[in-house]
């Protein structure tokens, strides 16, 4: 392990080293509250070249390097992101870094810079918005929509990423505290490549325009090179929602976990206060009768005040309160120990785990969407459950798949119900089959609907990747896609689907014990 002081420029980080920050000195200490970027060690081929000789220095107009911006008020980040990129190659080209401590100082760098390839752009600066104002200048008034820009933010919970990603045109947006080494090369990759693709459509499309005035065999020429052109450009669309649905499964389940976390302290006071509150109740009420018995006809004051309060109602529907609030604590420990199940987080190996508390997490998760609401009536589940082994598995994988296929099981039978009226609703009788089973080589889990069906063009082509039969802004087509690659790929397994129209829907999964 090496320890990187972020003051020292002369340190160099080797590949597989954890980057941490070094003991405080008089020189550090004041930064401490800074201390936020931790690369941690994770195993990824990156490229390396020897390490330059200082008097050997390229020039920085050579078309070997690519440009790389680094706008944050914090030196330190700085200094690590210089140590850790400081080998780093793409395409065989070096990086060089330009540092910025402003927006208003970005500003001045971006119009003698034009060619800069990537932005690691910080959000809160000399303003809090700053950074955004920053884009909006190199996207509206430098008018430069080539140059990648990634927005690192060192309080995440301040601006809403949705609203950020869609407002302003920014590639990804992070918090500091997640780019490890490893997501660092991989964001810098993935930025240099879009970058390299949009520079060869951008020549491309330059080729294009002056061909087109020739020949009708150049504008044959034209159509293919165009169709070509499409083709790259729905490949980065297709490799950039890939991206974004594995980030926000990991940002999910870390949600999810936290969330459980925080039901757990307030429910734990309630459930620890609801007896003895219980217990005084009944201590009061007792006393009340011993005084009723004693004293059989009080004054008039205290029999107004009793017929006032309805006191004989009052003690018997005091204790249905209490057995209410009881029931709800019950139901909100029931909800976080799904939550917590469903978002364990998967280690490098497999762990030991029954697939029944994941089904049941992942239910109790999806029981809002099976209530019953004014269009149709609750959808059942029935659980089949068979005596099987616990398993060695990704339990957090397992889950997702789980949540994937019973979330399109309710989606067909939603589907199914369309233009019926509620009561031929009930008479269709709406129901999700979960069916376990175990044979000497494998853990057997069905998921069936009877809704709609799949017709058996689509059958053949449900586990393609991006292929979707829903609307669009419902379905992205990496569902099942990804579903079948955590069990055939992670767990040596099979995923299978029968069908039939008008008769439903089952998904069978096949695990090796």
């Amino acid at each position: 392990m090496s320890v990187i002081n972020p003051n020292n420029q002369n340190n160099r980080i080797d590949n597989d080293d954890e980057l941490i920050f070094a003991p405080e000195t008089d020189e550090t200490q004041s930064n401490q509250q800074n201390d936020e970027l931790i690369f941690a060690p994770e195993t990824d081929e990156v490229k390396f070249v020897d390490k330059v000789n200082e008097s050997k220095n390229l020039d920085i107009h050579s078309p070997q390097k690519y440009k790389l911006l680094v706008v944050d008020d914090e030196p330190e980040i700085h200094n690590i992101t210089r140590l850790v990129l400081n080998d780093f190659t793409f395409a065989d080209k070096k990086i060089e870094l330009i540092s910025a401590f402003s927006g208003k100082e970005a500003e001045e760098v971006i119009q003698k810079n034009y060619d800069i390839a990537l932005i690691l752009l910080d959000v809160i600066m000399e303003t809090d918005d700053a950074g955004l104002n920053f884009v909006k200048y190199v996207r509206e008034v430098v008018n430069n929509h080539l140059v990648r820009i990634v927005l690192r933010t060192g309080q995440p919970g301040i601006f809403p990423e949705d609203t950020i990603v869609e407002k302003y045109d920014i590639d990804d947006f992070k918090s500091k505290t997640e780019l490890t080494k490893v997501r660092l090369f991989t964001t810098v990759r993935t930025a240099l490549r879009v970058y390299t693709s949009l520079n060869r459509m951008y020549s491309i499309n330059s080729e294009l325009e002056a061909e087109i005035q020739h020949s009708q065999e150049v504008e044959k020429a034209l159509k293919f090179k165009s169709t070509q052109l499409e083709n790259m450009i729905q490949e980065l669309k297709d490799t950039q929602l890939q991206l974004i649905q594995n980030e926000k499964m990991s940002a999910l389940g870390e949600l999810i976990a936290g969330v459980a976390h925080e039901i757990n302290n307030p429910v734990g006071f309630i459930n620890g206060n609801l007896e003895p509150m219980n217990d005084y109740l009944k201590d009061i009420f007792k006393l009340i009768e011993i005084y009723q018995q004693e004293y059989p006809n009080p004054v008039g004051k205290v029999q107004n005040e009793i017929d006032e309060i309805e006191l004989d109602y009052l003690r018997e529907d005091i204790q249905k309160l209490i057995c209410s609030m009881q029931e709800g604590a019950s139901r909100l420990q029931e909800i976080s120990r799904s939550l917590t199940t469903f978002s364990r987080q998967d280690l490098n190996n497999k762990v030991s785990y029954n697939i029944h508390q994941g089904l049941e997490s992942t239910i109790m998760i999806l029981r809002h969407r099976l209530k019953a609401n004014s269009d149709r009536p609750e959808i059942k589940i029935i659980q089949e459950y068979n005596q099987i082994p616990t398993i060695e598995c990704y339990p957090g994988q397992l889950n997702q798949v789980f949540m994937n296929l019973i979330a399109n099981a309710i989606d067909a039978l939603e589907e199914s119900n369309q233009g019926l009226s509620f009561q031929e609703i009930v008479e269709k009788n709406n129901l999700i089959k979960i069916t376990t089973e175990a044979n000497e080589n494998n853990i057997i889990i069905k998921i069936a609907d009877n809704g709609i069906g799949i017709s058996q063009e689509n059958l053949e082509q449900i586990f393609d990747y991006l292929f979707t039969t829903k609307p669009v802004g419902k379905g992205t087509g990496l569902g099942l896609s990804i579903c079948r690659k955590i069990i055939e790929g992670k767990h040596n397994g099979k995923l299978f689907c029968h069908s039939e129209i008008g008769k439903g829907t089952t998904f069978i999964i096949e695990i090796p014990n």
